[in-house]
């Protein structure tokens, strides 16, 4: 074992760090019971004061809602509280009746026009209108001439030699150009721009007539009195500035059952070709081969009456159903027609109460020359009637339209948002038309979006509405026109490109949608709609008499 001088400066400083953790403990302990006699007085004070602080917080808590509630109160509406219509419309409702029109389509020939799939597409709209809307649905039927070219037509020169001319390039069969024909070795008369009176016309009997079109009478006047002159065959000779040869409507414009048709063929050609056969009528002869139909066929419109608001100020609100022959339409017009048919049931489902009485309608046959809109505007504002008519008779009264919108073409892929210019009314519907305009381009300006204005002369069914003194108006996205540098920099998309490639052709699918310009376009239509069918003194309004309550705020 060791020595005690060895051991004991190991053992004295064991021993003294022990005796200080000791000391450190006691000294531990004892601050621990001071802070819970501390902590026992502020437990104390706190249990004989809680019920006072929690009455406290408790008016704080009510003083802040309150201050809360104010100020919100104070702020301006949102977009969706003021406008609750226009955000109550789902654009993906919108595009699920597009999809039903597109498999409508595939089963017609991928078309829906009035021979193909358009009578399917108005039983859809009915079954929609019929289960969700608030409405009475009506029919009204009328007469459509169909005109169809079955096969390329024929047309060649026989003299010195022969020379066979390219359909598309340099000859056209005019629309509604007669039945189909087969023409060998016929004469050649030149009638020139005497095509509008007989006794200048000269001896056409079995002959193919070489006529410029006139100012004086229009091409089918100009034809049918040819035809009534006994000439085999119409050729048009287009003018000069013109590269290609015409495929206008050689028709009646504002036809209804019972106007005659042409019946011998209609040809346009090129100013060139045309050239030739006026210095080749004595010399040479022609071959024609058309291969075309002309049916008279039943279509019908799509009217749906709304129960409530007032019946004499009516906002009538249209889109045309039907599609060309060579696509699905589902741009033209699926998208308008679409967007109509969701708005109504999206007012119906909200329980809107309009103050003006809404009519929407689903036109036919606007393809072929606004047949539908012209028939339900000769029917009511001149009284005429065809057996269906009176068979199915609408409610509603010529006199009881305040106003049309319509919706033409509402997605186009490439688009600008295009709002129809009210100057262009004739003067009797010009005040009222204005105003609409005024209407859409409060909403774009609210919502900052860019767009132009364009003209409401022809081309879709507000014609016949605006040219009877009724007010007119509508939105639309462009059909072939082309987008120009200075469009693309203010409304994106493609530059030297037409704003619908697809615009009356076979690729018009869902795959031709745009769903930005849906939403955007559909919308101005809502608020167009709720707004104008809310809107008191609706006459005066649009008069000019009366500045509407929206804009005097």
């Amino acid at each position: 074992m060791s020595t005690a001088e060895d051991g004991a400066p190991l053992l004295d400083n064991r021993d003294n760090r022990d005796n200080s953790g000791t000391r450190d403990e006691l000294d531990d302990v004892t601050n621990t019971r001071h802070f819970w006699q501390e902590s026992s007085g502020i437990v104390d004070w706190w249990r004989s004061r809680s019920h006072d602080a929690l009455k406290f917080l408790a008016v704080l808590l009510v003083l802040g809602v309150g201050l809360g509630f104010l100020v919100y109160s104070t702020l301006p509406a949102s977009d969706e509280d003021e406008y609750p219509h226009e955000f109550a419309l789902d654009t993906s409702r919108i595009r699920n009746h597009l999809l039903k029109f597109q498999e409508i389509a595939e089963r017609h020939n991928n078309s829906r026009s009035v021979t193909n799939g358009h009578a399917a597409s108005a039983e859809y709209v009915v079954s929609q209108l019929n289960a969700h809307g608030s409405c009475d649905v009506h029919m009204q039927h009328f007469m459509s001439p169909v005109w169809t070219v079955n096969s390329t037509p024929r047309f060649s020169l026989k003299g010195p030699a022969r020379v066979d001319y390219i359909f598309g390039t340099d000859f056209q069969i005019m629309r509604y150009g007669g039945q189909g024909a087969s023409i060998n070795k016929a004469q050649l008369v030149a009638v020139g721009n005497n095509g509008c009176v007989a006794e200048e016309a000269g001896d056409v009997s079995g002959k193919v007539a070489v006529v410029q079109p006139s100012r004086k009478c229009t091409v089918f006047e100009s034809a049918f009195m040819l035809e009534q002159l006994g000439a085999s065959a119409v050729v048009f000779v287009r003018s000069a500035r013109f590269k290609t040869p015409s495929t206008a409507r050689v028709r009646i414009t504002d036809w209804k059952e019972g106007d005659p048709l042409m019946t011998i063929p209609v040809l346009s050609v090129t100013h060139s070709v045309g050239q030739l056969l006026y210095s080749m009528t004595s010399s040479a002869y022609v071959d024609v081969e058309t291969n075309t139909s002309i049916d008279v066929v039943k279509t019908f419109n799509v009217i749906c009456v709304g129960r409530t608001g007032d019946p004499s100020s009516t906002v009538l609100v249209g889109s045309h159903l039907d599609s060309v022959a060579a696509g699905p339409g589902i741009n033209d017009n699926g998208s308008g027609s679409a967007s109509t048919l969701e708005i109504q049931l999206t007012l119906s489902r909200i329980g809107f109460k309009p103050h003006n009485r809404l009519v929407f309608a689903w036109w036919g046959a606007e393809e072929d020359g606004l047949l539908g809109s012209r028939h339900f505007a000769r029917v009511l504002a001149h009284g005429w009637r065809n057996r269906w008519t009176n068979e199915e008779p609408v409610d509603v009264r010529w006199k009881d339209i305040a106003l049309d919108l319509n919706f033409d073409m509402l997605a186009s892929p490439n688009y600008i948002a295009l709002i129809h210019n009210g100057t262009d009314a004739p003067e009797q519907a010009r005040n009222g038309s204005q105003l609409i305009q005024q209407v859409f381009e409060d909403y774009f300006v609210r919502h900052k979006y860019s767009y132009q204005i364009t003209d409401m002369l022809a081309g879709s069914d507000f014609l016949p509405f605006v040219d009877n003194g009724v007010p007119a108006g509508g939105v639309l996205t462009g059909a072939g026109e082309l987008k120009s540098i200075e469009d693309r920099h203010e409304h994106g998309g493609l530059a030297n490109a037409p704003l619908d490639t697809c615009y009356h052709r076979d690729c018009d699918t869902i795959l031709n949608i745009n769903i930005e310009a849906l939403r955007k376009m559909s919308k101005a239509a809502m608020y167009a709609v709720s707004t104008l069918s809310n809107m008191h003194d609706l006459r005066k309004v649009l008069s000019g008499a009366l500045l509407p309550q929206y804009l005097q705020k």
